[in-house]
């Protein structure tokens, strides 16, 4: 090997010479056969790495959804053909129960009443002359009761005939009849009375349903009247009202997430167009839709947010579902084999898998239940260069100026 060596040196130095060059001294050209041996050896990769430490983490569900009333009622009537000649609320307005909020046109209404209460003093008339004509048929029957007395107590002393009994008799019964047709006269009559009285009623009641009213407090959403439009029955309310003005943000989540999801957890919602409010979970559906496969929550905004917002906007929300510490590292840190999640640890610069109990995820983090100790380093992007027992020169974030998270 030596020779061989000497030999090379000396053919590139003749070469030299033969181009015009100096000659270079031996020493450069010469290579112990030491030197040539062994080569110089090369450092591990860097590899970037993080320790396991205590960190909060707040888990965000994001939704979609719209602002709607909490409680919504609405104003309207059952009459139909009347026509609309006020209007005393509009759209945004608030309103009290019990305000007149339209006004129907009654002078039909008007025109029946007055027909049933002429029709309601004929059949008073009618009444007291049935009472009158009651009165003497009683008396036609008392003195038929009388003469019928008379002709029995004559009869029975061999003075009257017989037909002259038979004669009272007979009167008698006539006089009852009469008596008993006068006062089934006067039952049919009052029983009239009393179908007039409910006809009487039933337009009373017509008359005050030509007034809309209110039926509770709040903020107007939706006027469907028109000034001299005519009503129907089948039409629909004339006002749509948010009870006591509150408006709520109502979100469609997927059911996957609705079992993290309770009543009172911590909400933000941004309306289109507006400003963050805070809110906070105030009903989750016990349905979910077969459809969709979505279940709809209901958050209800802090003080002052409902005067922030309009009915019917479409809002953005962002839920806080979940808020602890714990151990964690960054998920690009974890790998899976197969459904089993590994953090890739180094310990003495040698690379070593690890299977943990993985737990809450939140912005890049994640929690660590199991497997690993706090400050435990693992390689911040696993599974990409290395190996179990690859030995690797590990480089922290205050080495590398990261900034920690």
């Amino acid at each position: 090997m030596k020779i061989r060596t000497l030999l090379v040196c000396a053919v590139v130095a003749a070469v030299a010479a033969g181009a015009g060059f100096a000659a270079l001294p031996e020493h450069v050209f010469a290579k112990s056969e030491t030197a040539a041996a062994v080569p110089a050896k090369a450092a591990p990769p860097a590899i970037r790495v993080v320790a396991a430490a205590p960190r909060e983490l707040i888990e965000r569900l994001a939704v979609n959804g719209t602002v709607i009333a909490r409680e919504e009622a609405a104003a309207g009537t059952d009459l139909s053909g009347l026509t609309v000649v006020a209007l005393n609320a509009d759209e945004g307005d608030l309103v009290k129960k019990g305000q007149v909020l339209a006004v129907l046109d009654r002078s039909g209404l008007d025109a029946q009443m007055a027909q049933a209460d002429a029709s309601r003093a004929q059949a008073d008339a009618t009444i007291a002359q049935m009472q009158a004509q009651i009165g003497d048929t009683e008396v036609g029957v008392r003195q038929a009761q009388e003469e019928l007395n008379r002709a029995k107590a004559l009869q029975e002393k061999g003075v009257a005939a017989k037909m002259q009994f038979d004669n009272a008799v007979n009167a008698f019964d006539s006089a009852r009849a009469k008596l008993g047709s006068a006062e089934k006269a006067m039952a049919a009559s009052q029983a009239q009375l009393g179908v007039i009285d409910a006809q009487k009623a039933n337009i009373a009641l017509q008359i005050t349903k030509s007034e809309v009213k209110a039926p509770a407090d709040g903020l107007v959403l939706a006027r469907n009247a028109t000034l001299g439009g005519i009503v129907s029955s089948t039409g629909g309310p004339l006002f749509r009202i948010a009870i006591s003005g509150e408006l709520e943000f109502a979100a469609a989540v997927a059911e996957t997430a609705l079992p993290r999801l309770k009543p009172g957890m911590k909400a933000t919602v941004v309306p289109a167009g507006g400003d963050p409010i805070e809110g906070t979970i105030r009903r989750i559906s016990p349905e979910v839709d077969q459809k969709s496969r979505l279940g709809t929550l209901r958050i209800k905004f802090g003080q002052d947010g409902s005067g922030r917002v309009r009915a019917g906007s479409y809002a953005r929300g962002e839920i806080e579902a979940l808020r602890r510490t714990g151990l964690a590292v960054p998920a690009s840190a974890v790998t899976f084999q197969g459904e089993a999640p590994f953090l890739q640890v180094v310990e003495n610069g040698k690379v070593r898998s690890v299977a943990v109990t993985l737990g809450a995820r939140a912005e890049g983090q994640v929690e660590v239940l199991s497997g690993i100790a706090e400050g435990t380093e693992v390689v911040a992007r696993a599974g990409t260069f290395v190996a179990d027992g690859d030995l690797v020169t590990p480089v922290r974030d205050e080495q590398t100026g990261a900034i920690a998270r």
